[in-house]
């Protein structure tokens, strides 16, 4: 149908005017105010930052805490590691340890490589080396298990990856250092073996290590909540600076916090860390402050609110209560008259003589409200809400009621040619012949649905009388109606829906589908009023059917053609052709193309059908042309083809992609198709004729038979 774009759905939200009051606010109201907000605010920001500081001064006093034991730590591993450069000393200026290198003995072997020396001095290893480095002998003794365990491949493992230990520039020199050997980590000290006058040459180097096992770690450390740990170093240990103050402190969690250090082995390497862990105990105890400052101060906070609120509750809330409860007096009260008591010379005596003003500008508004709600804008007439209350109302009771639905014919082409404002004069003109010509010639109402759609509501008691008064109606447009354009003509078409007996409110939209159905085939018809008949239901309900069965029915191959010979009366012979489309639908056989074409051009369905027909037509006339057999063949094009601008185009692709001679294809438009649009239609067909296609009229005479159809376009036949 032709909707309008000139109005819109009428708007009801109303802003009252503000109100001549002038309250003055008490500086009572400001200080609460003010107080109200600085005692969330305190709230928001003790709470924010009061566990950020306490907890920070904590932290960073763990932190340094932290950094000390580690440094103490590391400096336990010096003295550790002098302990044993002094250890070693001894060992290598000793006439027995010169002659035992030189000449290896049991029986120093089994009067000084005793368990009770390596335990004496906390010492795992014990490893003699010739001066060229060949492993004279090697000693491990598992400090943990007090047991020796095999030592070649430690001996073999010291020659092999760290031979500038065994290397001095002179006696007395000493070469230290960490180190790891199979995967753990070492304390090692080396000197060269000379005579206990310390003379040379030397015959050999003697080595001594520490392994850095938990036991041993455990007597470093001055603290017993400390851990230590010796471990290859990581990726990111690595990056800390290595030195005193390279000390990098991890907060782990919640529960736990490291030191590390990174520790130089023998070559000078960062390769070793040094990690030392203890349990957050000032971070806990932090935390403990900081809940119990927090709780402190948020209850206090609360206190203060409380006793703010005590006063507010004194003072101003009863009073409020006292209003709320004359209101909820007034809401259950059907007099509409009744208002709060007021009394006092205070800001809230002026809020209730306020409250009751407004009661009585609402009451004014609220029928001005109701009076637009149930109103069309435009129009002034009633509006599609007023209208379904009024029928609902009609129908719970027992008086037989019609429904006529009313829409303008060619409204949009007004709009599209005139301009919008043309289009309201000529809603509005037809409002007032409506509603002039209801009032002479039934009991009823006339109502705006929206766009150009009118609704008509008879208190009638048959169909006849509905019909009849809905045409008296209708012939309130043969006289033209005045607008800023002209006076101009305006027709309508009108279906009429029945409920002899009454019925309920739920009827109401049953009514209006019946007399949009009716509506529909009038239109359809050209009659300007049609009844409803359940007939207009069962064809609905048919075309959607065909509808729903269409879509897609190409792809499923159920479209054929059929050729309708075209033979010369004088010679007899076949000449050519007309292509007919045959629809096979599954479950019900052939259709008739009177049931299914409509149903296509209403949908637009036709314009990818007919072009498969044109296609499917030109190389079938192709297939004959080649085989000897040239025929004309001719294809029908539908209005709404015409008017789809891209005819030519398809009839040069169809003929190109079949390869069919033009000359052999002919087109059949219906005259009510050219008549709809002629100019355009004659500048289509000319376009066509240039291609060579031959262009005919069919079915001339069934419809406008116009000789200037005839005389503006050259029909071949």
């Amino acid at each position: 149908m032709d909707r309008p774009f000139s109005d819109s759905e009428p708007s009801f939200l109303w802003l009252p005017p503000p109100l001549p009051l002038r309250i003055r606010f008490s500086l009572r109201l400001k200080v609460l105010a003010a107080l109200a907000l600085a005692g969330m605010g305190l709230m928001l920001v003790v709470a924010a930052l009061l566990p950020r500081l306490v907890l920070a001064r904590f932290d960073q006093q763990e932190t340094a805490r932290m950094r000390q034991d580690t440094e103490r730590a590391a400096q336990a591993l010096d003295s550790e590691q002098e302990n044993l450069s002094t250890f070693v000393l001894n060992w290598s200026v000793w006439d027995d340890t010169y002659r035992y290198v030189q000449r290896p003995t049991h029986e120093y072997e089994q009067n000084n490589l005793t368990a009770s020396s390596f335990e004496a001095a906390a010492v795992n290893l014990f490893v003699y080396f010739t001066p060229q480095g060949q492993l004279v002998s090697a000693w491990f003794y598992d400090l943990s298990r007090r047991r020796f365990e095999p030592s070649a491949a430690l001996g073999a493992e010291i020659a092999r990856s760290f031979p500038s230990l065994l290397r001095f520039r002179t006696l007395e020199d000493v070469q230290k250092g960490l180190v790891t050997l199979s995967g753990n980590a070492w304390l090692l000290a080396a000197r060269p073996i000379v005579t206990s006058a310390g003379a040379g040459p030397a015959a050999g180097t003697i080595v001594m290590g520490k392994q850095l096992t938990p036991l041993l770690l455990d007597t470093l450390k001055r603290d017993s909540r400390l851990t230590l740990q010796v471990q290859p170093a990581s990726a990111d240990a690595r990056a800390v600076p290595p030195g005193s103050g390279g000390i990098l402190v991890q907060q782990i969690n919640e529960q736990r916090i490291e030191g590390h250090l990174n520790l130089l082995d023998f070559q000078q390497r960062p390769s070793l860390t040094l990690k030392v862990g203890s349990d957050r105990v000032d971070h806990a105890n932090g935390l403990i402050t900081a809940r119990v400052i927090l709780w402190t101060v948020l209850g206090m906070v609360l206190l203060f609110t409380a006793l703010i609120m005590a006063l507010v509750e004194a003072l101003i809330l009863r009073r409020l209560t006292l209003y709320r409860q004359s209101v909820q007096v007034l809401q259950a009260s059907e007099d509409k008259a009744a208002r709060l008591p007021v009394s006092g010379q205070d800001e809230l005596s002026a809020l209730g003589d306020a409250l009751n003003s407004l009661l009585d500008r609402t009451d004014e508004h609220q029928q001005q409200l109701f009076h637009q709600a149930s109103r069309d804008e435009l129009t002034g007439l009633p509006n599609r809400r007023r209208f379904r209350d009024q029928l609902s109302g009609m129908l719970e009771g027992t008086a037989a009621v019609a429904v006529a639905l009313i829409d303008l014919n060619g409204f949009k082409s007004i709009n599209d040619t005139l301009g919008h404002e043309v289009g309201d004069e000529i809603l509005r003109g037809v409002a007032d012949r409506f509603a002039a010509g209801l009032d002479r010639s039934a009991e009823g109402m006339v109502a705006r649905l929206g766009g150009d759609e009118f609704v008509l509501l008879l208190e009638v008691q048959t169909m006849e009388a509905a019909l009849e008064s809905t045409q008296g109606i209708l012939n309130t447009l043969d006289c033209p109606l005045p607008t800023s354009a002209g006076d101009l003509f305006v027709s309508a078409s009108a279906g009429v829906s029945h409920s002899p007996l009454g019925g309920t409110a739920n009827d109401v939209s049953v009514l209006l589908r019946h007399a949009d159905l009716a509506m529909y085939h009038a239109k359809i018809t050209g009659q300007a009023v049609e009844p409803y008949t359940p007939r207009l239901s069962d064809e609905a309900q048919r075309r959607a059917a065909i509808e729903r069965d269409l879509r897609g029915a190409l792809d499923r191959g159920e479209f054929s053609l059929v050729y309708q010979p075209l033979v010369n009366l004088h010679s007899g012979a076949m000449v050519g052709c007309e292509a007919l489309l045959r629809w096979q639908r599954p479950g019900h056989g052939p259709v008739s193309p009177a049931h299914f074409i409509p149903v296509t051009e209403e949908t637009g369905l036709i314009t990818e059908i007919g072009r498969w027909v044109l296609n499917t037509a030109c190389t079938q006339a192709a297939h004959w042309h080649a085989a000897g057999r040239s025929l004309r063949v001719a294809v029908n094009i539908s209005a709404v083809q015409l008017r789809d601008g891209t005819l030519v185009a398809q009839l040069a692709d169809g003929l190109r992609g079949s390869g069919l001679p033009s000359s052999l294809l002919e087109i059949e438009v219906t005259e009510t198709a050219v008549i709809a649009d002629l100019a355009a239609a004659t500048r289509q067909l000319a376009q066509v004729r240039a291609l060579g296609v031959t262009v005919s009229l069919d079915d001339f005479g069934t419809g406008y038979a116009s000789l200037e159809l005839v005389r503006n376009c050259r029909w071949t036949n």
